[in-house]
């Protein structure tokens, strides 16, 4: 789990900011901070409470001159809700001077935060979206587990039942492996999904809620992904993961190289693309095994595609609680994995993914993660010069990952169930 995006900071930023009465306060009270001629003194820097009532009046009507009713109104809901939250919070220090009471803005934390400044800066939000869509996007974000779910379902190109996004986040909570999610932990989450996290994110516009089915997706082209408050909060990763899979193909593809790299569906349905050479098919290995969420399979049918490289991130995957499962003929290559990677499941190879005797075909490798991202590899070894070449897809809906999903997919269950059940790995080797 990420160390910023569920803190308890991160969750109170969100809480303090979702109110716009409060936004507004800071705000001023900010700008009254880093305006030119505010002086070091903290009691310098106080607004009274009245004035600070006005002043937000003015912005929420959008007009210099307010009523004395709006301004009023909006001073006994300061004093009387988001002042004493501010003040518990410790964001702001209340200062008197004879009957006046006044606010300056406190040294907190949360305000070494470039995304919360940048908020301030322009706290309508209207750069990108309405002050509406802020609000909602503010107030949905707040729980930690809507974060976490935001960021699950970010690294998906299709939907996810409900019931396995509680999974993944019961996982991720207890910083464990997703076989060893209990029904009693992830179905509490999945009653609080159905019931509040998930509509309030689908009424902010973030996800996609089929209540039929009961799945999610992340909305991608939401415009508070866009947003430069966002993209500067731990929430900013996600714009990376949200690029559709015809767009990652092609990153991918130009990452590579010109030569190294070429789509064989330029028309964005079902896009796969070649790699050549070996240190190319290893850099896409290493790509798949470093973003690998809940699984990574891998097969060797030899020693002559396993680096060290290779088994570093096959054991950094398995340290963040991805299931890793290797499989190899060569006893020589599942005795090496599994002392490197001590936590994979080591599996001998009985037959090729295709269901062909090993003994009838050189196997290549098969680089499987989370069930939507493949690489195929296939070594040319004919005139004594050994070339790798793989044909990779990535996304749920992936023509290529669907074809490896339904042969591979099966095998996994069953050593997963295998692993389960306590059976050693002698009797889990033949699963394959």
């Amino acid at each position: 789990m990420s160390s910023h995006l569920t803190t308890e900071r991160t969750t109170t930023a969100f809480d303090v900011l979702a109110a716009p009465h409060r936004r507004y306060l800071l705000s001023i009270l900010y700008e009254r901070r880093h305006s030119s001629d505010s002086t070091p003194s903290p009691q310098s820097r106080a607004i009274a409470i009245e004035t600070l009532a006005t002043e937000i009046a003015v912005r929420e009507h959008g007009s210099p001159i307010v009523t004395e009713d709006q301004s009023r109104d909006i001073q006994i809901r300061l004093l009387h809700h988001h002042v004493p939250r501010l003040l518990d919070v410790g964001l702001v220090t209340e200062h008197t001077g004879g009957d006046a009471r006044a606010l300056a803005l406190a040294d907190h934390p949360i305000l070494e935060s470039e995304g919360v400044t940048t908020l301030l800066e322009n706290p309508t939000g209207e750069a990108v979206s309405t002050e509406t869509e802020l609000n909602r996007t503010l107030e949905a974000l707040q729980p930690a587990r809507c974060r976490l779910a935001c960021d699950i379902l970010s690294r998906r190109d299709g939907d996810l039942a409900v019931t396995d996004l509680a999974v993944m986040i019961a996982a991720r909570e207890n910083d464990c492996r997703l076989v060893d999610v209990t029904e009693t932990e992830w179905k509490p989450i999945t009653t609080t999904l159905v019931h509040n996290h998930v509509p309030a994110l689908a009424d902010a516009g973030l996800v996609e809620y089929d209540r039929s089915t009961e799945s999610v997706a992340i909305t991608a082209d939401a415009p508070q992904w866009q947003a430069d408050w966002l993209a500067a909060s731990p929430l900013g990763a996600l714009a990376t993961d949200l690029e559709t899979p015809q767009k990652r193909a092609r990153t991918g593809a130009a990452g590579l190289g010109s030569d190294a790299a070429t789509e064989t569906d330029p028309t964005g349905a079902g896009v796969c693309w070649t790699i050549e050479g070996s240190e190319n098919v290893v850099a896409r290995g290493h790509e798949i095994a470093d973003t690998a969420d809940e699984e990574l399979f891998v097969t060797l049918p030899d020693a002559g595609l396993i680096q060290q490289r290779c088994l570093e991130r096959w054991r950094a995957a398995a340290d963040r609680g991805v299931d890793v499962y290797i499989g190899s003929r060569s006893p020589r290559v599942r005795d090496t994995v599994r002392s490197a990677v001590p936590d994979a499941t080591i599996c001998e190879l009985r037959s090729d993914w295709l269901n062909f005797p090993v003994e009838r075909i050189h196997h290549g490798r098969v680089v499987f993660a989370d069930r939507e991202t493949v690489m195929l590899v296939t070594v040319d070894d004919a005139d004594g010069d050994p070339r790798a070449t793989a044909i990779t897809g990535d996304g749920a809906g992936n023509t290529l990952v669907k074809l490896v999903r339904e042969l591979v997919g099966p095998r996994i269950d069953r050593l997963e169930s295998a692993s389960n059940d306590g059976d050693s790995p002698d009797e889990r080797a033949t699963l394959l």
